[in-house]
């Protein structure tokens, strides 16, 4: 049976995305904003006072050219605030044992006590300087609770509505590149190479009604993408994950989420990867679509759907060819469809 979304379903999908990148606009052309500058002779300190002063209808902070060495998270923990630099000459680089992250988006608590709204961060690289940190959570041995409840990404966005990163490399973190969790919705990474972390370039729970665009995710040690819990009516355009540690795509308990034009290349594991969680009753990989994409050269299979809740799926006009050990690798018949199959 071919996959089907209704006309209805998609409509207000797409709806809910549209409004959702209105306010980003409206939120920064309706009314100068205030913005702070911080040249790099003022150091870290400067960044976190300039985002302290300014006024409850927030502003931007503009970071010059240079390297900031960061000794403690850059939180962006209130409504329509914006972080920038100047493309790839301003560098953030976390100092040696810092053990946190380098840019958190929303609240810090355990459970975040708000969501956090309308929040950029753009045109800068962001160095988690993972060889010199201790640990992978905040300040201590990663447990469910305060700050090590947070891993030291590049950037984590947590409990967050409404929210673009665009034009930032996160590279070298302890964990993950880029993280959501905790609740995301209309988040847009547009633009985004991550490399080199200890795990995921991006990884996303929690989350629905996101989109990313124009990532290029590559040498990280786990995967490219990891969607590992709730990861729901999302759409992927437009991306590479290749040359990762395991999976380009680990995917669980995601549902209804449209991928197009991506290169899945000489991955160590899968270049898809889907399964349920175990443990938790409802949480397989179902309504999943992938059209134009491209997946050769993995190491193990191209596409593995490792357990029978994860049916339906579907791909389309797609490559998967001269992978290790298979192409395609089904725990049980009628799991994946696969419509107009190309040859090259």
């Amino acid at each position: 049976m071919r996959l089907h979304v209704s006309p209805l379903r998609r409509h207000r999908w797409l709806l809910g995305l549209v409004v959702g990148w209105c306010f980003l606009l409206i939120g920064s052309s309706a009314a100068e904003k205030v913005r702070r500058m911080v040249a790099v002779a003022e150091g870290e300190t400067a960044i976190h006072a300039a985002l302290a002063s300014l006024p409850a209808a927030g502003g931007i902070v503009e970071l010059g050219t240079g390297t900031f060495l960061i000794s403690r998270p850059i939180m962006l923990d209130r409504d329509d605030v914006e972080l920038r630099g100047q493309g790839a000459e301003t560098r953030l680089v976390l100092a040696a044992k810092a053990n946190c992250p380098v840019v958190v988006i929303g609240r810090e608590g355990t459970r975040p006590d708000r969501l956090v709204r309308r929040v950029s961060v753009k045109r800068l690289i962001i160095d988690g300087n993972r060889d010199e940190q201790e640990f992978e959570c905040w300040g201590g041995p990663c447990n469910e609770e305060g700050r090590t409840a947070i891993r030291n990404n590049g950037i984590t966005i947590r409990g967050a509505e409404d929210v673009l990163v665009t034009e930032v490399v996160t590279r070298r973190a302890r964990s993950g590149g880029v993280v959501l969790e905790k609740h995301c919705r209309r988040v847009r990474l547009d633009k985004v190479e991550a490399y080199e972390n200890e795990f995921d370039g991006v990884a996303a729970y929690e989350t629905e009604d996101s989109e990313f665009t124009g990532l290029n995710l590559h040498h990280n040690r786990s995967a490219g993408f990891s969607f590992d819990w709730r990861f729901n009516r999302n759409r992927v355009t437009d991306c590479n994950a290749s040359d990762n540690g395991s999976q380009g795509i680990f995917m669980r308990d995601s549902i209804g989420n449209l991928f197009e034009r991506l290169t899945l290349r000489n991955n160590g594991e899968q270049g898809i990867f889907m399964a349920e969680t175990r443990e938790l009753p409802g949480t397989a990989c179902r309504y999943n679509r992938f059209n134009q994409t491209v997946i050769t050269g993995n190491r193990t299979q191209g596409i593995r759907i490792n357990d029978r809740s994860c049916n339906p799926n579907t791909i389309e006009d797609s490559l998967v060819k001269d992978n290790r050990l298979e192409d395609v690798s089904l725990a049980d018949f009628g799991e994946l469809e696969i419509v107009r199959p190309r040859e090259k």
